[in-house]
């Protein structure tokens, strides 16, 4: 890799770059860049691929736009690959090394960029020979992490998602939104568990189908929330023994896929039909419920944030997971508040 002043003019952009955002258009501090590189030049390097007569743009987009706005001809430049043989999809990965060092990129950015370690992954003899789901699926999280130094929890995120079908993940790749947690929570929560406790059903409706019949409800708008899934995890992670128990799970799980329009509360209300009691459990005393409550402050009061970056797989649990359980809690708290209140002392 060397450094050299390359002219602008030969630069070509990205295609595949998957930052998912117009710049010129929709990135509202180009013109406090555009005003620093007037003032002090381009002080960082652009990284490109070597491709003729031409450079394939690496990293530097914004850098690249602002310049040509203001009339540059040529910019610093880190040629990383003089003889142009890396493939698309490998100058893809080295844009994911170096944006997620950098935190510039969400997560359906990066999965675009994991997709070629992702599939040379699944590939390999000793993950193809796993025979039991969810050991495969902790086998190629892990192999993420030895490719790119992401955390495990992390990683495994990454794989639920890259696990779905192409057309439905290319829908994120164009247009980045909040499909990708509702995707990791149904991977996580329905479609792994129904794998592994009811494969029968899957020898007659493929996986994907389910998957994009359940992502259908998006814009069915039959979801508020992407742990709306949760409502019906327990039932899927039970794998029941009686014929006709199976038989119950199954049907529900045929009626919420197939019927868009369904919602995962009226999903559990059908299923607590079958099993009304699979849901309860013993109320706790007033008691017992004021210690939960005080021990629950005090271990709030006394957690480290730093500790979710650092937390091993089994205790792992990212930000976005903890503010979404805080707010389920708020909303029960805030109900139970209103309740206490009308019931006097």
């Amino acid at each position: 890799m060397r450094l050299s002043q390359i002219e602008i003019s030969k630069i070509r952009p990205n295609p595949d770059n998957p930052r998912g955002i117009d710049i010129e258009t929709e990135d509202d501090k180009l013109s406090y860049l555009k005003d620093s590189i007037s003032q002090f030049g381009v002080m960082v390097p652009i990284v490109v691929s070597q491709r003729g007569d031409e450079y394939l743009l690496i990293d530097g987009e914004r850098r690249l736009i602002a310049a040509k706005a203001i009339g540059l001809r040529k910019l610093p430049a880190f040629i990383l690959d003089e003889e142009g043989t890396l493939s698309d999809e490998d100058i893809l990965f080295r844009m994911f090394q170096i944006h997620h060092n950098r935190e510039q990129w969400g997560p359906v950015q990066q999965c675009k960029a994991l997709e070629i370690v992702y599939k040379r992954t699944i590939r390999q003899h000793k993950i193809v020979s796993i025979a039991d789901e969810r050991a495969k699926i902790q086998a190629i999280a892990e192999e993420l992490v030895k490719a790119t130094g992401i955390d495990e929890r992390t990683a495994l995120n990454r794989v639920y998602f890259l696990r779905w079908p192409k057309d439905t993940k290319q829908q994120l790749y164009s247009h980045p939104n909040e499909g990708y947690w509702y995707i990791c929570e149904i991977e996580e929560k329905i479609i792994i568990p129904a794998l592994v406790n009811y494969p029968e059903y899957f020898q007659k409706v493929p996986a994907d189908e389910v998957r994009r019949d359940l992502f259908a409800k998006l814009e069915a708008h039959s979801v508020e929330k992407s742990t709306d899934v949760r409502r019906v995890a327990p039932f899927f992670r039970e794998e029941m023994t009686k014929a006709d128990d199976k038989k119950r799970i199954k049907s529900v799980l045929s009626q919420l896929h197939k019927q868009k329009e369904m919602t995962y509360a009226e999903a559990q209300d059908e299923l607590l039909k079958f099993f009304p009691d699979f849901l309860k459990r013993d109320p706790v005393s007033p008691r017992k419920l004021h210690s939960l409550l005080r021990a629950l402050q005090i271990a709030i009061d006394e957690f480290d944030v730093s500790a979710i970056e650092k937390a091993k797989m089994r205790a792992k649990a990212t930000r976005m997971e903890i503010i979404s359980a805080i707010g389920e809690l708020l909303e029960s708290l805030n109900a139970f508040t209103k309740q206490l209140s009308g019931g006097g002392k």
